[in-house]
This record gives structure tokens, C-alpha cells and sequence, in this order.
């Protein structure tokens, strides 16, 4: 791993490659029906590639206006330690500086072991003034990793 072979660009990642960074990192399964549906209607999406490896992403999602969700913000485990997270969450907070409104409402849902990157962007825990909520439609087989 060569830190001078990554390169980090505004990019929406393929749909198999963001269903393998996401089963690699234990993240929940996407299908493929949902991947192909939902990764076109991202507002950004940041991607960092190892000589063309999907490594790292991070994305960004709403209405464009009111509400935007940070979500699958992932890097492969055997490239974490490295930064690449605050990489990917420096250019979504970029991002949305530049692009959402004043009075804009920014959330995102954080694992266990990432509030502290997350609180480094600004992002605190809303509890106890609301707390958040999550519906599933259908849970899937998680997706085989092709590490």
C-alpha cells in the first residue's frame, strides 16, 4: 500500500464495488436493486481508489435543501489508520458548506467506533433531544467479500 497511489475525486462508485466496500467494512448488505436505484440520487459522493481499487467513500443524501444524510462512509480495513476516513468526511463537509442552506439540517447515523472521527467535523450526539430511528424493509444475506 502506497499512499502516494491513492487518489480521492467527487465520484458515485460503481454498484458492485460500493456492495464489496460495504460488506468488507460489516456494514448492513445493499441489494443491487437498491444500489442501482439510490447511488445515481446521491447529491455528492467522494471515492478514493488504490490504483483503481475502491478503497474508501462517503456520500451524501437528501432533499437539497432542508435535510441531507451523510451516509456509507467506509474504508477498507486494510487501508484504515491511514486518514482516509478524515479524507473522505473533510470533503463532504467541504461540500456541504458550499451547497447546503443556512438553517439546513445535516445527520448522519455513526457505528460505535466512529463518533470521534465523525465529532472532529463538527457532528454531537442529538440524545438525549431526540435520538435516532431506523426502519428495515427486508433484511438481505450479506453480499460474499472479494478481498
Amino acid at each position: 500500500m502506497n499512499r502516494d497511489s491513492y487518489e480521492q475525486r467527487p465520484e458515485v462508485p460503481a454498484v458492485e464495488e460500493y456492495r464489496r466496500l460495504r460488506a468488507v467494512c460489516g456494514l448492513s448488505p445493499k441489494s443491487a436493486d437498491a444500489a442501482t436505484r439510490g447511488l445515481p440520487n446521491s447529491l455528492f459522493a467522494t471515492a478514493i481508489r488504490d490504483r483503481g481499487k475502491l478503497i474508501a467513500m462517503g456520500r451524501v443524501v437528501g432533499d437539497g435543501g432542508c435535510n441531507y444524510e451523510v451516509v456509507d462512509v467506509a474504508v477498507d480495513p486494510d487501508y484504515q489508520r491511514q486518514g482516509l476516513g478524515s479524507r473522505i468526511m473533510a470533503a463532504i463537509t467541504a461540500w456541504l458548506g458550499e451547497h447546503a442552506p443556512e438553517s439546513a439540517y445535516v445527520s448522519l447515523i455513526a457505528d460505535h467506533h466512529s463518533p470521534a472521527l465523525y465529532s472532529k467535523f463538527g457532528f454531537e450526539p442529538t440524545a438525549p433531544v431526540s435520538i435516532g430511528m431506523a426502519y428495515s424493509v427486508r433484511t438481505l444475506t450479506p453480499v460474499a467479500s472479494t478481498r
